[in-house]
């Protein structure tokens, strides 16, 4: 697991655990607490949260990584302050006290010059659903018969977005109250790295939706960077034997006051409930590579908001590995809410990224 999603993880307390590209299914899976018991009253969520994260900031690991007692004082004492995200080992931060200010200000400009000439693809598992949290019977405890939403938890959303039939949610199900919190304060740990987004694309599921909102309302990018709906980004076609969800339309986004693209076309038309594993990985490869030819420049951050298994099937084929379908579940099973991977590279080459704590100069 990357430093910054260690980070990010004790930022928003939640257990460890995220996507690793070199996961090996033989590893035992160490099974996580159950959803309702690692969900927090809310009100307690509210009161607590912030003193925890600057606590779980304070004394995070990766705040001491590379670097020298000097910067580490300095970096615990303004936590805030995060430099942008960059690979490993390609760009030296450290400063010497021998080097004047004229000689700073170049190294400044073409540290940013190199970095902004590649393009990097962020991309962030959904959070929290009500119905893996409360299971398939909250929909019949926060409904009646005639679609009336009663919030029967405080961790249920306090409203829910309308549609146009409100059965849709039993399929298409949406965050819970902290997974929608936590969405938000990822947005803004995000921000504090100096990441900006140019591009946003998410699955159709409304929890990605949901989840892509609320990380761009956290990076103050709600109202300039529209979300580009993506049937493409959903998961594997055989998981939904029964039936493909039915989505909420544009029009029922947008008057539910979600800033998205009205005019982007989804390069995935259709989904079939016949695709296998191997089926996924080659759709979303394809669908990744349309994406990114849309985009001609390098000097770009695109950010894809999916599902579980989005982390690995939609980087595996960009960094030359082959698929692993019999594995596929496994790994997805490893993967947290609001997990992330950073890839950066161009055309053919992308490798992963990390990114760490630090003083800013």
């Amino acid at each position: 697991m990357s430093t910054f999603q260690k980070l990010l993880n004790r930022f928003l307390g939640q257990v460890e655990g995220s996507y690793d590209p070199s996961f090996d299914s033989k590893t035992p899976i160490h099974p996580n607490p159950s959803a309702l018991q690692r969900s927090q009253s809310l009100s307690k969520v509210l009161n607590t949260g912030r003193q925890r994260s600057l606590d779980a900031l304070k004394s995070a690991s990766c705040l001491s990584c590379g670097m020298k007692d000097r910067d580490r004082q300095l970096s615990t004492n303004d936590i805030d302050t995060l430099v942008p995200i960059a690979a490993k080992h390609e760009y030296n931060f450290e400063r010497k006290l021998s080097v004047d200010n004229n000689n700073e200000s170049a190294l400044s400009q073409q540290v940013r010059q190199k970095r902004r000439a590649k393009t990097k693809l962020v991309i962030i598992r959904h959070a929290e659903r009500v119905d893996a949290l409360f299971g398939e019977s909250w929909f019949s405890q926060a409904f009646d018969q005639t679609g009336n939403y009663r919030r029967f938890h405080t961790n249920l959303p306090i409203t829910l977005p309308y549609r146009q039939c409100f059965q849709e949610y039993i399929n298409d199900p949406p965050l819970t109250e902290l997974g929608l919190i936590r969405s938000y304060r990822t947005g803004e740990a995000l921000c504090r790295t100096g990441l900006r987004i140019d591009y946003c694309y998410s699955s159709p599921s409304l929890r990605c939706i949901q989840t892509a909102d609320a990380i761009l309302d956290g990076m103050k990018l709600r109202t300039l960077i529209p979300i580009r709906i993506e049937l493409g980004l959903f998961e594997c076609g055989i998981w939904h034997k029964d039936i493909i969800p039915h989505f909420m339309s544009i029009n029922e986004l947008i008057l539910n006051r979600f800033n998205v693209e009205t005019s982007y076309n989804s390069v995935q038309k259709s989904l079939s409930t016949e695709e296998t594993e191997y089926d996924y990985y080659e759709r979303s490869h394809l669908v990744m590579r349309q994406i990114l030819s849309k985009h001609d420049t390098n000097d770009m951050t695109i950010l894809f908001i999916g599902h579980a298994p989005s982390l690995e099937t939609l980087t595996r084929q960009l960094i030359g590995a082959e698929p692993r379908p019999n594995e596929l579940v496994q790994i997805a099973q490893k993967i947290n809410y609001l997990s992330l991977t950073i890839l950066e590279g161009q055309r053919h080459s992308w490798t992963f990224v990390d990114a760490i704590l630090a003083k800013q100069s």
